[in-house]
């Protein structure tokens, strides 16, 4: 089911805001500008629970970073969906101003978005984070004592045991790639515990009108305490998602990765295959009925680079 543009506003009329202006969608929820500097957002499936986690994880997060983050100001349910009340962040979103991927000045976006992942990778992992979950999940991605290696390898077997039967016809020797990818999760060393945002787009970088970033919204979607190295695999993979030049999108921030901050192409390529698994169906409950990803982690999987990695 759609949700109109009436219905989300009508959520917002029953907390006496009038005049309000829808300035982003996505899969959590719907951005509405409410004047006075303050902005909504309609959370989708967010619970209570959830999203006071959130908004201490936000307070825990405020003035760690060299950008704005954004933080819960008030929590309501005058309908259908919770609704947060925010300030609103100064920037426009990167996307909006950034040169496409092979157009002149191009590298001014990559390094925007390489600064913004170097930046998040600078901070440690604040103790919320150990109670935090991820995507749809009920439980707490990875408590106190959990690895890394075996949070992550958790999820991946969840997401593959959840939607495989819609990613098993379209990548070729699907089970096989699994457990390769699997035993090479596993082969993990542990790394030093940083804030990994999860869904650095070009959406949620905001800059200045020199393309510098100068806000980082919406954690929560993917945000957990882990290696930043799959952070920026992430990143690379999400940052023009749709794009028929993905695999030349991904290999060029993958340079700058190497090279910038110092990161393996082979660990970068491992975890691209674990998050594109881990997101192929994050679209299934989207209220919008958007594109699923599962052929964009079919083109991933099916490509020579990871056949290669995942052949044994």
């Amino acid at each position: 089911m759609s949700l109109s543009d009436a219905f989300l506003r009508e959520q917002l009329h029953g907390l006496g805001y009038r005049e309000v202006e829808q300035v982003a969608i996505g899969m959590q929820g719907a951005v509405f500008r409410l004047g006075g500097g303050l902005v909504a957002k309609i959370w989708f499936h967010a619970g209570e629970g959830e999203l006071r986690t959130l908004g201490e994880l936000y307070a825990a997060l405020d003035g760690r970073l060299p950008y704005r983050t954004p933080r819960v100001l008030e929590l309501h349910r005058p309908g259908a969906y919770w609704v947060s009340v925010e300030e609103e962040l100064p920037g426009v979103p990167l996307h909006a101003v950034a040169p496409q991927f092979g157009e002149v000045d191009w590298e001014r976006m990559r390094d925007c978005v390489v600064e913004v992942v170097e930046a998040v990778a600078q901070v440690e992992a604040p103790a919320v984070l150990r109670r935090t979950t991820v995507l749809d999940e009920p439980d707490p991605f990875r408590p106190e004592g959990v690895s890394w290696s075996d949070a992550l390898s958790g999820l991946v077997r969840r997401r593959v045991a959840r939607f495989g039967d819609q990613l098993s016809p379209v990548i070729d020797n699907f089970e096989a790639k699994i457990e390769n990818l699997l035993v090479l999760l596993s082969d993990l060393k542990e790394p030093e515990t940083r804030l990994v945002h999860g869904d650095v787009t070009a959406g949620n970088i905001l800059v200045d009108e020199n393309l510098r970033p100068v806000t980082l919204l919406d954690f929560g979607l993917l945000t957990m305490p882990g290696d930043p190295v799959f952070e920026a695999a992430a990143t690379a993979t999400v940052i023009d998602l749709w794009s028929p030049r993905a695999r030349e999108i991904e290999a060029a921030f993958d340079k700058s990765f190497a090279t910038h901050l110092g990161y393996d192409p082979h660990l970068l390529l491992t975890y691209r295959c674990a998050y594109s698994l881990i997101i192929s169906n994050a679209h299934d409950e989207d209220p919008y009925n958007r594109d699923t990803h599962v052929p964009l982690t079919a083109g991933l999987f099916n490509s020579p680079q990871v056949t290669t990695l995942l052949t044994r």
